[in-house]
């Protein structure tokens, strides 16, 4: 009862808490899991869940879980019935990154081309529910990863992806938010490039013309 009843004003307490003691409790958590004390590891990992501070959990930790989460959420979305399995996944994910898209170095690129990927859709149609978490996300990119996203049509499986009409028409979309984000030149210059691309888009990043912008691009984004 009493553990039920912390459950309940925890998320209002964690509010009134600041960031260093947010980030205390976090790496507390990771030093359960390094130590193996399971059951309190257990119980510290639920009351981050409870306070949606997952995103508090130190780095090297929290990249293993969104990997997880990742590999679960594609999991789903390329599975049987995921308009209704793909959501939980989704959300699962957004929780782990945090409001403030929070993502470790080791997952980035992993972690936005999976969004990309779902983002488009499976080609059937779009999971809406699931979909306005990926929107939430992808709000939340920053610079580096919004190059990542301008260039994942060159990755193969997106590539592929562009066949089907319905991915086409999302990855449209994307390129259109992201072209709200951009400041570097050369980005917006390929951002303009593929919007009046008129070829197949799935061929787009065998186009001569497009590789010559996408590989400075490249140098930039592995510096």
């Amino acid at each position: 009862m009493t553990r039920q009843n912390v459950r309940l004003l925890a998320p209002d307490l964690w509010e009134l808490v600041d960031e260093q003691t947010k980030q205390s409790i976090g790496v507390k958590y990771a030093r359960l899991v390094a130590a193996n004390e399971q059951q309190k590891a257990k119980f510290a990992r639920d009351f981050l869940e409870t306070v949606s501070g997952l995103s508090y959990i130190p780095d090297g930790l929290r990249a293993a879980e969104i990997q997880t989460a990742i590999e679960d959420l594609l999991s789903a979305h390329r599975g049987m019935n995921n308009f209704y399995t793909e959501p939980p996944f989704a959300r699962q994910l957004k929780r782990l990154i945090g409001e403030g898209g929070n993502v470790p170095s080791e997952v980035e690129e992993e972690y936005v081309l999976c969004l990309v990927e779902v983002f488009l859709s499976n080609g059937y149609g779009i999971a809406h529910e699931a979909n306005s978490v990926y929107e939430s996300m992808l709000d939340q990119l920053e610079p580096k990863q919004v190059l990542i996203t301008v260039l994942s049509f060159a990755n193969i499986d997106i590539a592929s992806s562009l066949q089907i009409p319905l991915c086409r028409n999302q990855f449209k979309v994307l390129i259109s938010k992201m072209k709200t984000r951009v400041s570097r030149p050369a980005v917006k210059e390929l951002v303009n490039t593929i919007e009046a691309y008129r070829g197949p888009l799935d061929k787009m990043k065998d186009d001569a013309q497009i590789k010559r912008k996408v590989a400075p691009l490249r140098q930039i984004l592995y510096a």
